[in-house]
């Protein structure tokens, strides 16, 4: 992804969105994300774009973070497309009258042996994982496993999501001091 491609989200002082900017749509196309293109998002609760109460509950602590410190915060996480893994890191900044602008960009791509596809909604409950919000790992049996290593079925794999330990340790850590 070069500078072209980053992808950007300014705040209000509520989390509204009031603006998008970068490859914020051609980012959505190229990801299933019709729902979410600018037209779509703009004056809409930027938490209620995001899946999961454990990573809402996370995400508005680290929005909060950034106001009250005013330094910004530099988040890893992971957002795969079906065929690749993406390694992203989020720049969280205050800006003038409590709002904050949101930087995505990714710093490097790592092609899966075979397509994964995820689904959070429309699928049996019964053998849903639950999968990290942030890298993206799959709770089977206790233990938190690399999407890739999950075999492949032909549907969806259900999903719910939430934040593993490690990343919600890692975040904590990245946080300014209060």
């Amino acid at each position: 992804m070069s500078a072209s491609d980053e992808v950007y989200c300014r705040l209000d002082k509520r989390n509204r969105i009031v603006g998008v900017g970068g490859a914020w749509d051609r980012f959505a196309l190229a990801n299933d994300g019709q729902s979410v293109m600018a037209a779509r998002v703009l004056g809409t609760d930027f938490l209620s774009h995001v899946s999961g109460e454990a990573t809402r509950s996370l995400l508005d602590r680290v929005l909060r973070g950034a106001r009250r410190s005013g330094a910004p915060v530099v988040l890893p996480f992971r957002c795969d497309s079906p065929e690749c893994e993406r390694h992203m890191e989020m720049t969280v900044q205050a800006e003038p009258a409590s709002g904050i602008l949101l930087a995505y960009r990714v710093l490097r791509m790592v092609p899966l042996p075979v397509p994964l596809r995820f689904a959070g909604s429309g699928l049996p409950r019964g053998r849903m994982l639950f999968r990290c919000s942030t890298c993206n790992r799959l709770l089977r049996d206790g233990r938190w496993h690399e999407p890739s290593s999950v075999d492949a079925p032909a549907t969806p794999i259900a999903v719910s999501y939430g934040v593993c330990d490690d990343c919600r340790d890692t975040v904590e850590r990245l946080l300014p001091a209060a």
